[in-house]
């Protein structure tokens, strides 16, 4: 039988978690999931060797590379008409796939989701992440400016189902680094298509792990690392001239931080930044590029 969806799903450390995602996904003859281990102990290798599901395919990394790597390795091995990026400790919907069929179309280069996010009981929390809320803005009144944050506020790739051809064609891939690694794979997804569809069905739960190094105070140097992708996407608003909440300039960084870390860290930021202002300039243009497509399409 063709193979219709491939699900990549990059790992690391996480056996438990990822078996729980595999019993949410369908046994069809269909469905190509592609676990691309990023160099677990052997401990966990082993059991990952356990995990069943008819269309598991796993891919072990010698070394560890980090998600935007296993990310690509697993594009690689895509052969189904329509892909998805997910993580390990999410699930999926009951009827995801159902809904999958319904919508998809030789129309469409991408079909764009709700999700819900839950705890690690899969019990609704009622957080709200940006990237569900540009969907749902976009759903509740589909414009010129409510698609301005369904292409560049929508920076998760497990809520796009996307066409393989259309990757192919375009050669989207992931941004191999250290955090956010999926939002340049998002954007690029978004942007350089006009023919796409968004439903209002929640197929897909993020878990949002209380945690997870996200909701802990990071060093200097890895709030730093945010930073840069942020200013990767601020070149890309600041050439297309769009401002707040899409721009940000960096004074909007000092009451984010007092609150976030304290007056002290704060300080210690800007001149950590100041010594490094010289990777600053050079992340404002590296998502330029991505523009091509905005202006192929706008």
């Amino acid at each position: 039988m063709k193979t219709k969806y491939s699900v990549v799903i990059p790992h690391y450390e996480s056996a438990k978690m990822l078996g729980r995602m595999l019993k949410s996904i369908p046994e069809r003859d269909d469905i190509q999931i592609i676990v691309v281990d990023d160099c677990s102990s052997m401990k966990c290798q082993d059991e990952l060797m356990l995990l069943q599901h008819c269309g598991l395919e796993l891919v072990f990394q010698k070394e560890n590379r980090g998600a935007g790597a296993a990310r690509n390795v697993g594009l690689k091995h895509v052969k189904g008409e329509w892909v998805i990026v997910v993580d390990a400790d999410d699930v999926f919907s009951p009827n995801a796939f159902n809904v999958f069929d319904e919508n998809i179309s030789n129309n469409i280069d991408y079909l764009c989701f709700c999700i819900k996010c839950v705890d690690s009981n899969l019990n609704a929390n009622g957080v709200k992440i940006v990237s569900d809320q540009s969907v749902r803005k976009y759903l509740a009144g589909p414009n010129r400016s409510t698609e301005r944050y369904l292409k560049y506020k929508n920076t998760v790739c497990w809520n796009k189902l996307v066409s393989l051809k259309y990757i192919r064609e375009n050669g989207i891939h992931f941004e191999e680094c250290e955090v956010n690694n999926d939002v340049m794979y998002a954007i690029w997804v978004c942007c350089w298509t006009n023919r796409f569809k968004v439903i209002k069905d929640e197929l897909y739960s993020f878990v949002v792990n209380a945690s997870s190094l996200t909701h802990k105070k990071r060093s200097i140097e890895r709030e730093f690392l945010f930073y840069l992708q942020a200013q990767k996407r601020n070149g890309i608003f600041k050439k297309l001239k769009y401002g707040y909440p899409f721009y940000r300039m960096d004074i909007l960084y000092i009451p984010f931080l007092i609150k976030k870390r304290g007056f002290g860290d704060m300080v210690r930021f800007f001149v950590y930044r100041h010594k490094h202002i010289d990777i600053v300039n050079s992340a404002r243009k590296e998502y330029l590029f991505l523009l091509d497509g905005h202006d192929k399409n706008n």
